[in-house]
């Protein structure tokens, strides 16, 4: 019996080693963790109760850094009673600060009982003092084979140190940035101003034309001739000024829908990068403590090799098992820092200094998404603004058939005139005035009223592709709802709850002599695997909810929409009129 040959052992002094005490855990998302219990220091009286620090966040320990604190590890204390557990709700991300001092007083305690223990050799590459992870201290090689090396006990590499000193930033203030420095969303106000201002350009009237006129200036055999000022003026008529600044001013609106179109983009991009990021921050924590329950599980499968109740093959494979929990520890530790720069894009920052978040990951809004889907198709911005070039065709339309009122344009001036008339005098001052319009006999325009009435019903048409557009983007998103919402009630209520409960059923078995220590780290490991199920099922939920709630507009860093033309050549003050 592996028990019975163990007791032995110990009492013969050939493993006179311990674990590390457990780290406590701090609260997760929908659970409460009840802690590992401690393991015992074979040097000490009595077993020592003190805990590790476990990292508050981002996979960091948030206390004094430990200082050689490995040692060679057996089996843990079976008579230390179960901690309490944890709060169950969890905001976002765990983090309590409030115990830091406890936790440095705990770190302190625990290596005065390690240095009185004694220390074994420890690992090639083991740096405890800037890992807050503890490596196991046994030599990578096959008991079996022990002149065959199986590879390097490299440390786990911590990229993000030095953000957990930094204050933490809420989703708010991503969003006040993004309305801020974001560039889309002043681009989208330039079209609106453009719009307005084009508006007042279209209906100014023509410029007169003030000029000078001579004729016969030298006067021939009669010493006479002409010469004097005059003044144009063309007159629009028909309203028509009125009505193409109607155009503008319907574009203009047009471009104020694009706006709330861009600002929904923006809020949507930021707001689903923040929550991608979140959960990307608690799979570190959770990475982090997975890889401390494979590296206890390495440590213990080497220590039971020790003794006689593990092979190679067992050593190997939990050594595996522990190169993969640091390579999935990194690749969360990257995989923060990726989503962390994509949401500093979309709030309109070429750098950002990294900083922890907070928000409530496990409080999803809470609506029936079917619902949104309605309102979505009724009040999204992007159906508004195709409604508005609705409203943009039927003024082209209505200023296509009053274009075909033809100006009138006024043409006076005054002259002298040096002609010599009755008794040699000469006719002096004259005036003179013309008048004329266009006759509208060939020209009726309308091959543009035709146009105008296709651009109409196009635009009537876009109205019916936005709305389809819209259901199509958020029924999918409606159901992506439900679906996680379902997930992450099974994993909240049902799944987690159940492996907690399992879990304690192992450490109260193992306390009474009745279970070896390796089943109690799988239960462990199979809570935190859950947890990260958990964490991305609240994502998923997290994205399609803010998507519904922002109409299903994404992409803030696109190019935003815009009705009318980027032109500076209308209705130019040199050109001979408002048509040309």
């Amino acid at each position: 019996m592996r028990i019975a040959n163990l007791a032995i052992s110990l009492a013969l002094g050939l493993a006179a080693c311990t674990l590390p005490a457990q780290q406590s855990m701090p609260d997760m998302p929908g659970m409460n963790m009840p802690q590992q219990p401690a393991k015992p220091n074979p040097s000490a009286k009595k077993p020592n109760p003190q805990q590790q620090p476990m990292p508050d966040m981002l996979g960091m320990d948030m206390s004094k850094p430990q200082k050689n604190s490995s040692a060679r590890t057996g089996q843990p204390n079976r008579n230390q009673k179960p901690p309490e557990t944890m709060p169950e709700d969890m905001k976002g991300m765990g983090q309590d600060s409030g115990n830091a001092k406890a936790k440095q007083n705990s770190a302190s305690e625990q290596d005065s009982a390690n240095q009185q223990a004694g220390q074994v050799g420890k690992r090639p590459n083991d740096r405890s003092d800037q890992q807050s992870i503890q490596v196991p201290v046994q030599e990578l090689q096959e008991p079996e084979a022990l002149e065959f090396r199986t590879g390097t006990d490299m440390p786990a590499p911590e990229l993000l140190g030095d953000v957990v000193k930094r204050d933490p930033m809420t989703l708010e203030q991503f969003l006040a940035m993004a309305d801020k420095t974001n560039p889309t969303l002043a681009q989208a106000q330039r079209n609106v101003d453009r719009s307005n201002q084009q508006a007042r350009q279209i209906s100014l009237p023509p410029n007169p034309i003030v000029g000078y006129s001579g004729d016969h200036i030298r006067g021939g055999e009669y010493r006479g001739g002409e010469q004097g000022a005059y003044f144009t003026q063309e007159f629009v008529l028909g309203h028509k000024l009125a009505l193409r600044r109607d155009i503008y001013r319907a574009e203009g609106k047009s471009n104020e829908y694009a706006l709330e179109v861009q600002r929904a983009r923006v809020h949507n991009d930021v707001a689903r990068a923040f929550f991608d990021t979140l959960a990307a921050q608690q799979t570190v924590i959770i990475h982090d403590r997975l890889l401390k329950v494979a590296l206890d599980n390495d440590t213990n499968t080497h220590e039971l090799n020790r003794i006689g109740q593990e092979d190679a093959a067992a050593i190997l494979t939990a050594e595996v098992a522990a190169e993969q929990a640091r390579v999935d520890f990194l690749n969360a530790q990257r995989m923060f820092l990726a989503h962390y720069a994509q949401l500093a894009t979309f709030a309109g920052q070429h750098s950002l200094e990294i900083h922890p978040l907070t928000g409530s990951l496990v409080e999803p809004p809470d609506f029936d998404p079917e619902e949104y889907v309605r309102k979505d198709v009724d009040d999204s911005p992007l159906v508004k603004r195709a409604q508005a070039d609705e409203a943009t065709g039927e003024a082209r339309l209505k200023d296509a058939r009053r274009e075909r009122v033809p100006n009138l344009n006024v043409n006076a001036g005054e002259w002298y005139s040096g002609e010599p008339v009755n008794s040699g005098r000469k006719a002096g001052w004259e005036s003179f005035v013309q008048a004329g319009v266009q006759l509208p006999l060939w020209n009726h325009n309308q091959g543009n009223i035709e146009a105008s009435k296709i651009l109409l019903d196009r635009a009537r048409r876009d109205v019916e592709r936005t709305k389809l557009w819209t259901r199509n983007q958020t029924e999918p998103l409606a159901q992506a709802y439900q679906t996680a919402h379902f997930t992450a009630e099974r994993y909240r209520k049902e799944m987690i709850p159940r492996a907690r409960r399992a879990y304690e059923l192992q450490v109260t078995k193992y306390q009474q002599m009745a279970l070896e220590y390796p089943p109690v780290l799988a239960a462990q490991h199979l809570l935190f695997t859950l947890q990260l199920g958990y964490t991305q099922a609240l994502n998923e939920e997290w994205q399609a909810a803010i998507a519904l709630q922002n109409y299903a507009l994404m992409n803030g860093l696109d190019d935003p929409i815009s009705a009318g033309v980027d032109s500076t050549t209308i209705n130019l003050p040199t050109a001979p009129g408002p048509n040309q």
